[in-house]
């Protein structure tokens, strides 16, 4: 964050004489971020009647006040981001001015800046009960994210310098007395998180326990199947804890329920939707097998998993209906496009969105890829004589068309068409991301402060996601989401990679190999996505487009680049690639890719969407669009073509 380094050589009393109580007392609500805005205001009032003093200390104050609480897991890196070039003199001044400040929020936030990139002890020391001061004033179980982001922050600082831990877990105990299981989100769940994170510090597990199986009871009375699974997790954790196994199991079920319960909510709305429901009885499932417990124990929940696995079936077949076809040819308008998939995760929760966005089907069907390399064979007569070569930027030759398209040997032929295909998709896949992909994950990230944990909803008990990765995929898709592309690539490649043994293990397939000297290695993508027993588990155009994005040379080939070290810092900031990666593993996570799942199986990657967005009053304007947007790609891709065939090297 950029600050004007002049501080005019200002003092504790220049900032006591500023006004800044007033200010601050004129903010609505005691947060830094009114608080920020406020202070930018007074500056330039101040800048305008040529106070300059006052002018330079409240644009410091309003940097200071900028960054928001909560909206990344770590506020130490924040600061360390945010504030890398604050001079000493600007932190003496505000290490002058921090006991002094009666607010809790503007003196907790001074107090942890200084912390944090100064390592000034004592102002941990101050920011701790400050956070807390500041907590009570913001309580509000209907906006349990101010509240709760500053308590967690007490704690953090609590223990990292062993300071009036026994006070923030308190000051806990005490909001969680007050309401009594009966809070109407998330604040006592997220309170009790904190508490479970140290068991030895919690006298009553008992106590707790029953709160939490109260406010999941409550929750699920009110349809809130979200927070009630929260509660029921956090209940048999509870139990856990005081090592009681039936009361555990219990809760467990419990938890899993509330995914079958949301499941027959959702197909009871008008419209239903059989695509959401599948997605739930899958999560259903996937929680009822994670259960820990006795072989009699598992007996009984297995018999109830295979009852779900049978309602799931049912609600896949009833999923294909919710599918429509789009085949109107217009004018291409691109800006169009874009209104459209912003409006399609406008407005909407965060796991809404991003569902909203993983539904958009993919933009390679084989069949169609197929068709579209014999089409242009016979429009470009070049591009079936001449056989292609791809070189890097460093003029290497990374991929080589095998033979023309017109080779007599029709095993020869088929391997350049393959060729093609790739080529073509890698194409396509591009050209969605940007803008497609982008501006719908620009709009969901202008609309939500996303936290890492905010996608543990949707990686925990998915089919897609192996116990004890859920972290590795929330973290994967935070960074994603945020734009972070160099964390969200290195993450979610080698958790694929791990998905897809894992998958072919769950399907009863070996996924290690054995050698001479007796050592078991892990089989790796380039191996994995071409085994015949991969087809049990991804539909026929899910496969194709995981072999281009990952280890096809003549397509993306992400995972082979990225393993070698062939990607540069350049690659990660612009292309567009990376952003598709994101998509694809969040479409995974979303989307039922057992290849028993025939609604997937059957959709069209370009001309169906699915049905939640029938009823959109923005669809019929722009649905149109799609088909003429696939149409400009299929356009530039033969350009390219045109440009191959004159000069093979390019």
């Amino acid at each position: 964050m950029m600050m004007d380094s002049q501080l005019l050589n200002l003092t504790r009393d220049d900032f006591l004489n500023s006004g800044w109580k007033n200010i601050i007392s004129s903010c609505e609500s005691k947060n830094c971020h009114e608080y920020s805005r406020v202070f930018r205001r007074q500056a330039k009032q101040a800048e305008e009647t040529g106070k300059v003093k006052e002018q330079k200390i409240f644009e410091l104050l309003a940097a200071v006040t900028s960054t928001v609480l909560g909206r990344r897991e770590s506020m130490e890196e924040v600061f360390l981001d945010s504030f890398q070039h604050i001079t000493d003199e600007q932190t003496d001044f505000l290490s002058a001015i921090a006991p002094d400040i009666s607010d809790p929020e503007l003196q907790a936030r001074i107090a942890d800046l200084l912390w944090s990139i100064k390592r000034n002890y004592r102002m941990a020391q101050l920011a701790i009960p400050a956070y807390l001061k500041s907590a009570t004033e913001l309580e509000d179980p209907e906006k349990r994210n101010l509240c709760f982001y500053r308590i967690e922050r007490a704690y953090q600082l609590a223990l990292s310098i062993t300071y009036q831990i026994e006070a923030v877990i308190s000051h806990i105990e005490t909001v969680l007395d007050r309401y009594n299981g009966e809070d109407p989100l998330w604040l006592s769940a997220k309170l009790m998180r904190l508490l479970q994170k140290d068991k030895d510090r919690v006298d009553d597990p008992e106590k707790y326990s029953a709160l939490a199986e109260k406010a999941a009871m409550r929750s699920e009375t009110t349809h809130q199947w979200d927070i009630a699974r929260e509660y029921w997790e956090i209940t048999a954790k509870w139990h856990r804890m005081k090592s009681d196994r039936e009361k555990e199991l219990t809760a467990s079920m419990s938890a899993a329920e509330t995914y079958v319960k949301e499941a027959e909510g959702i197909v009871k709305q008008n419209p239903p939707s059989y695509l959401r429901s599948s997605h739930c009885l899958e999560k259903a499932i996937e929680a009822f097998r994670s259960i820990r417990g006795t072989k009699e124990e598992k007996i009984s929940v297995n018999a109830r998993s295979e009852e779900v696995h049978k309602l799931l079936i049912e609600y896949q077949e009833h999923s294909q209906q919710e599918l429509i076809l789009i085949s109107v040819p217009c004018d291409f308008d691109v800006s169009k496009l874009i209104k459209f998939c912003q409006e399609c995760v406008r407005g909407k929760e965060f796991l809404d969105a991003l569902f909203s966005l993983a539904v958009i089907p993919i933009p390679n069907k084989v069949s169609e890829l197929r068709q579209e390399v014999l089409n242009n064979s016979q429009e470009y007569i070049g591009l079936a004589l001449f056989r292609e070569v791809i070189i890097n930027e460093m003029g290497k030759t990374i991929a080589r068309q095998p033979s023309s398209l017109l080779s007599k040997n029709s095993d020869e032929s088929e391997k350049a068409i393959d060729f093609q295909m790739n080529r073509q998709a890698s194409f396509k896949q591009i050209h969605f991301a940007d803008p497609c992909i982008s501006v719908a994950r620009k709009q969901i990230y202008l609309e939500h402060p996303v936290r890492i944990s905010d996608f543990f909803p949707l990686v925990l008990n998915n089919p897609f996601v192996p116990r004890g990765r859920e972290l590795l995929f929330a973290k994967g898709l935070y960074a994603g989401l945020t734009g972070d592309f160099f964390t969200s690539t290195h993450i979610l490649i080698p958790q694929i990679e791990n998905s897809v043994r894992y998958l072919l293990q769950k399907n009863g397939h070996i996924a290690s190999g054995y050698d001479d000297r007796g050592i078991q290695n892990e089989h790796n993508l380039n191996s994995t996505l071409y085994r015949p027993e991969i087809t049990e588990i991804f539909d026929e155009d899910t496969l194709f487009d995981l072999k281009n994005l990952l280890v096809e040379h003549s397509g993306s080939n992400l995972r082979n680049l990225m393993a070698h070290g062939l990607i540069d810092d350049t690659e990660f900031n612009s292309n567009p690639i990376m952003l598709y990666l994101w998509w694809v593993v969040l479409r995974l996570c979303y989307i039922p890719i057992l290849k028993y799942q025939k609604a997937v199986e059957q959709s069209d990657p370009w001309v169906k969407f699915s049905g939640m967005f029938q009823d959109d009053p923005q669809f019929d304007e722009f649905v149109e669009e799609m088909e003429d947007y696939r149409r400009k790609i299929d356009d530039e891709a033969a350009d390219r073509e045109i440009i191959s065939e004159e000069n093979p090297s390019a």
